[in-house]
């Protein structure tokens, strides 16, 4: 094994590497997250029936938020677009009243 030599304020400290299983396949941790992979996979495929209506109510809840956030942005879309009709009519009667006074 090899060490490693850090210098901190004049003192020497040494520092083993982590050792790890290079050789012999996976890790403790992998084989942990492997497992429970595994078993979550299988959980899944057993109660997948039961949970199935509640994702279905998840999803159309999703569609009816989002059918109504189209419905607002319309709305709001137009609502701005008649303000910048109304304030595009205001400049051009201001504009042809100033012309008829210069005139």
């Amino acid at each position: 094994m090899s060490h490693e030599s850090h210098e901190q304020g004049g003192q020497v400290s040494t520092q083993s590497p982590q050792t790890t299983t290079k050789g012999r396949g996976m890790t403790a941790g992998r084989k942990s997250a492997y497992f429970w992979g595994a078993a979550s996979g299988v959980v899944f495929a057993l109660f997948a029936p039961m949970l199935r209506p509640a994702a279905r109510s998840a999803v159309k809840g999703g569609i009816r938020v989002g059918r109504y956030a189209k419905k607002v942005a319309s709305n709001v879309k137009e609502e701005f677009e008649d303000i910048a009709s109304e304030a595009q009519a205001d400049l051009d009667s201001e504009g042809k009243g100033d012309q008829t006074k210069t005139n």
